[in-house]
């Protein structure tokens, strides 16, 4: 197998190169490098539609190592390293592929420090997807959801930021049908911002769709020559 790691992980087409037996060997690599007996691996994921089935290929790879995966659900991918350490776990998995379209995917991998895994982790899970019993645990782990992972995040966030006070601070977020929906325009309105936001409703294919990083021009042409923005009561 010819080298799967790039600079943000590994990346594909979901369900042609990213496959999910690839998933599935990519979790149970990952969680038999760890030096813990039975790691805890939080696994995020964004909105778009091939990120279940990866979500849940890692999932089963975790536990075929006798791994603990947990589910966090939808979080952008600095919630996944934030959380980490709040946790205490040993590994976290993002399902993203950023700004790309929908039809990509991607996997990333951080340490137990919230940093993405050193050249030389991510060549020894190489390693090990050539090796088909590599990692194989006798008795396999568990999957659970995370419950309420979103809300430690908001909170952690909040903490954080507790001295920034945006009040009278008119902010206009592009979410773009994103990871970020739901917690971006959140903690702005929690720091006391007035928001508006939009692209803010996923349906696992519009994900970047004329909007994010890649198409700026969504955002400029709603603070330039959008509808006037009024603070309520004015």
């Amino acid at each position: 197998m010819g080298k799967l790691f790039g600079t943000d992980g590994v990346r594909g087409v979901a369900g042609d190169f990213l496959t999910a037996d690839l998933a599935l060997a990519l979790g149970r690599a990952a969680a038999a490098i760890s030096p813990a007996d039975a790691p805890q691996v939080l696994i995020v994921r964004d909105t778009r539609e091939s990120g279940e089935m990866l979500e849940a290929a890692l999932a089963a790879g975790v536990s075929a190592a006798g791994g603990q995966a947990l589910l966090g659900g939808v979080l952008p991918t600095p919630g996944a390293a934030l959380l980490l350490r709040r946790y205490g776990f040993d590994l976290a998995a993002v399902v993203s592929a950023s700004h790309n379209p929908y039809r990509d995917n991607g996997i990333k991998f951080f340490g137990p420090d919230g940093t993405k895994l050193s050249d030389d982790h991510e060549a020894e899970i190489e390693r090990l997807l050539d090796d088909e019993h590599a990692g194989s645990a006798d008795h396999p782990g568990h999957v659970k959801e995370l419950h309420g992972a979103e809300a430690d995040y908001l909170r952690e966030l909040e903490s954080r930021f507790a001295d920034l006070d945006l009040s009278g601070t008119r902010v206009l977020l592009d979410c773009a049908n994103g990871a970020t929906y739901r917690v971006a325009p959140e903690i702005f309105r929690r720091l006391k911002a007035d928001v508006d936001a939009f692209a803010t409703e996923p349906d696992g294919r519009n994900i970047n769709e004329g909007v994010g990083s890649t198409h700026v021009g969504a955002l400029a042409k709603r603070v330039a020559g959008g509808p006037k923005l009024t603070r309520p009561g004015s």
